[in-house]
């Protein structure tokens, strides 16, 4: 472990038409002691070339569609952080996030997790998709797990995602989580823009949340080894 240091881990798939933003977003960012692995889940597209292209930046490719809890397990394996995170290819990081959070930590050692605000945002000049939620119009809102930046020792003692899940292991993952103690803080500060548009994952509302519900189901009784 690397004291000081922030694993950012992006799992991908087929992004390659966003995941160069969103890297820039990570190598941009006012804290710079950090490492980005990317982690190309199976992509049939240029998104391992593209993230390739940036320097410094580990790529991980794995040849079969383990799903997003599979492919931040393997990137959260390569993790030589103190701090880490998990962010998603097609979102934007703004850029005071990490040093932020890791302040936020620093001065109230007691926590061992920080969360922020989330802007949902779709790209200019493009029609809000089906799944947009008029919620969102309200402004930044709270409790969005990709929001999260945590101490090693809380992945340590809470295990790493539920690879049983196709959608949701994130919301289970911060569930299981809470229920186990770790004690967590909010930062009233923008910690990730959340882009809306046809290729999310989350776009079928419906099996979307009877996905995360059944996932929220299995919190209490799961537990998988870090």
């Amino acid at each position: 472990m690397k004291t000081g240091l922030v694993s950012v881990v992006m799992p991908a798939l087929d992004e390659e038409g966003f995941i160069g933003e969103a890297i820039e977003s990570v190598l941009a960012q006012t804290y710079s002691a950090l490492e980005l692995i990317v982690v190309d889940d199976g992509s049939a597209d240029r998104t391992a070339a593209v993230a390739a292209g940036f320097p410094g930046v580990q790529v991980v490719r794995q040849r079969s569609r383990g799903g997003p809890a599979a492919a931040r397990n393997a990137g959260l394996a390569r993790a030589a952080g103190e701090y880490w995170a998990i962010f998603d290819a097609d979102d934007v990081m703004p850029h005071s996030r990490l040093g932020s959070q890791v302040g936020f930590l620093e001065a109230n050692p007691s926590l061992q997790l920080v969360l922020g605000l989330t802007e949902a945002f779709v790209n200019p000049g493009e029609p809000r998709p089906s799944h947009w939620n008029p919620i969102w119009d309200a402004g930044p809102y709270q409790g969005h797990p990709g929001t999260g930046l945590a101490r090693r020792e809380v992945l340590e003692e809470i295990g790493r995602f539920d690879e049983s899940l196709r959608l949701g292991s994130d919301m289970q993952w911060l569930a299981r989580a809470k229920l186990a103690g770790i004690r967590m803080g909010q930062i009233d500060e923008l910690c990730l823009r959340y882009r809306v548009h046809a290729g999310n994952i989350t776009s079928d509302v419906r099996a979307n949340r009877a996905n995360v519900l059944a996932a929220l189901r299995t919190a209490r009784r799961v537990r998988t080894d870090a």
